[in-house]
């Protein structure tokens, strides 16, 4: 968390996370992978759309309640835990879609 000023008031704080998992389940999910032939050749391996996405849930460690996927960084996950505390909180902004695991 960084703390950050907004419009003059303290007591915000803006979540970096840079936390980075391999979790997609490949079996289950709907993807396309960039391939070295295309225009963006340094992305090669890496997720270029994901239409259904499903995460291997034995690849992600309980303590692990905000991470980005490994391969498409796109996506931010957050735990139940998380998003109750983060609603708790009055945390506004966020959208959570769920996530089959």
């Amino acid at each position: 968390m960084i703390p950050v000023e907004a419009a003059g008031q303290t007591g915000f704080a803006v979540l970096n996370c840079i936390r980075l998992l391999g979790c997609i389940d490949e079996e289950r999910s709907e993807f396309i992978k960039w391939m070295p032939a295309d225009h963006r050749a340094d992305l090669a391996g890496q997720y270029r759309s994901v239409t259904r996405l499903v995460l291997n849930g034995h690849k992600i460690p309980p303590h692990a309640h905000l991470f980005r996927l490994e391969g498409w960084q796109v996506a931010l996950m957050a735990s139940e835990q998380l998003k109750h505390a983060m609603i708790q909180q009055g945390c506004f902004g966020a959208k959570f879609v769920p996530v089959p695991i």
